[in-house]
């Protein structure tokens, strides 16, 4: 660590307090600028009726990182606070739950359709195809053939980054996707093989409060102020926010890095010569969200993907199964809480109507509208993130977290580079 001692953190997601709590825990004097009513970005819950509400997604904690988990379960009690659970995803095609990943569970197809998928991957492993593809189609093809890219690998990923899979770079979604390849998927249908490396093949959930407990955990001992940043500026050698009379030695930027542009002072923008380059990163994509809280038929399973092109949405993801403390008393037992997930701009009575065409009769509880969730790069993005951090490096400037480094983070990797971060050297 150097000699910087202050620091102001900007934004109160999973990322902000996961720096400012390790910054404490390094001894440093550590502020946190909010500018949302709750704390916690893409992790937000709230309460609607007694039923929880995952408001961007529904977000579980599990890492094949030790240091991550070890930081993490130094900060809670694993038996006391938490349910371990195991992943029961299943994908619902024409009106029948398939096993998730499909690609394992072939048996579930019906037998014309598994032997030609089963001849295709035979043809992929026989012409020896580079799986090092170059972009997310060619990833699809290359390791599952055109029948299962067909029946659900294309059209889910359109749903979701509703962009041309073609431009899409692979480096943004490393360690987000299948690693197997054709030949592995071949030997584990006949072996009946379970996927164990699976991301959050099983995860842990907080027992009461879903990831809202997470954030209001690590808030609990931090001093966060409740205003939006409007500008960064330098003087006197100390970096000071909006007009307030504190003066910091660094500050880490959680935020949208689209913003920088307009929210760091004109003299330190021309002192590092980035005008082009955050003008560049002003346009930068991201995909919105809209999602509905309901109630629903019980049933066993934690996310339901639908791959359907007449649906809308992408996913269900079945909370209500993750605790039973999700569901309000007063739900019929045979009912559970879900959250419906889809990409893009919905109104709320055009989503209401899309209700009737998922399963487990959803019934409209709560709706909420994300205009930024989804982070889309390009084959730039990585190049121009990295230009921008050498240089705001030389203010004491840093960036951590999903939108301020562009990168598709979920939770423990959002933990990940919050360590990172701060544990760099130069913080």
């Amino acid at each position: 660590m150097n000699n910087i001692k202050s620091y102001a953190v900007i934004g109160s997601g999973i990322s902000g307090l996961t720096c400012a709590n390790i910054l404490k825990e390094n001894n440093k004097s550590v502020k946190v600028y909010e500018g949302r009513k709750n704390n916690g970005g893409l992790i937000t819950c709230t309460d609607e009726s007694g039923n929880l509400f995952h408001r961007v997604g529904g977000h579980v904690f599990n890492s094949k990182k030790n240091v991550v988990s070890e930081w993490f379960w130094k900060k809670f009690d694993k038996e006391k606070e938490f349910l371990k659970a195991k992943r029961n995803a299943v994908i619902y095609i024409n009106k029948k739950f398939l096993k998730y990943p499909i690609e394992l569970n072939l048996n579930e197809l019906d037998y014309s359709t598994s032997k030609l998928i089963i001849n295709e991957l035979m043809d992929l492993t026989n012409k020896n195809i580079d799986l090092k593809s170059s972009n997310f189609e060619e990833f699809l093809n290359n390791n599952f053939g055109q029948t299962l890219c067909d029946i659900y690998f294309t059209k889910y990923n359109r749903k979701i980054w509703k962009r041309d899979l073609s431009k899409i770079p692979m480096e943004w979604l490393e360690g987000k996707l299948p690693t197997i390849e054709p030949r592995e998927i071949i030997l584990k249908n006949i072996l009946k093989s379970k996927e164990d490396n699976m991301v959050h093949s099983t995860f842990y959930y907080p027992l009461e409060g879903g990831s809202q407990f997470i954030v209001n955990k690590l808030s609990r001992e931090l001093d966060i102020r409740k205003e939006s940043v409007e500008s960064i500026m330098i003087k006197n050698n100390s970096l000071k926010i909006n007009d307030n009379l504190d003066f910091y030695d660094g500050i880490i930027f959680t935020g949208d890095v689209r913003n920088l542009e307009k929210i760091l002072d004109n003299k330190i923008i021309k002192d590092l010569q980035v005008e082009n380059l955050l003008a560049e990163i002003s346009l930068l994509d991201s995909n919105s969200t809209s999602t509905i809280l309901c109630e629903c038929d019980s049933n066993p399973y934690s996310w339901v993907y639908l791959p359907n092109e007449n649906i809308k949405a992408h996913r269900i993801i079945m909370t209500g199964n993750f605790s039973e403390r999700n569901n309000s008393r007063n739900l019929n037992k045979k009912r559970i809480t879900c959250t419906i997930e889809c990409s893009g701009k919905v109104d709320l009575e055009s989503f209401k109507e899309e209700l009737k065409k998922i399963p487990f009769n959803p019934k409209y509880l709560a709706y909420n509208f994300s205009k930024n969730s989804y982070i889309i790069q390009n084959s730039k993005t990585r190049m121009l993130i990295s230009k921008l951090k050498k240089e705001l490096v030389k203010k004491n400037i840093f960036l951590c977290g999903r939108f301020a480094e562009w990168e598709y983070f979920n939770m423990d990797m959002a933990i990940d580079s919050a360590m990172r971060v701060c544990n760099d050297d130069k913080v």
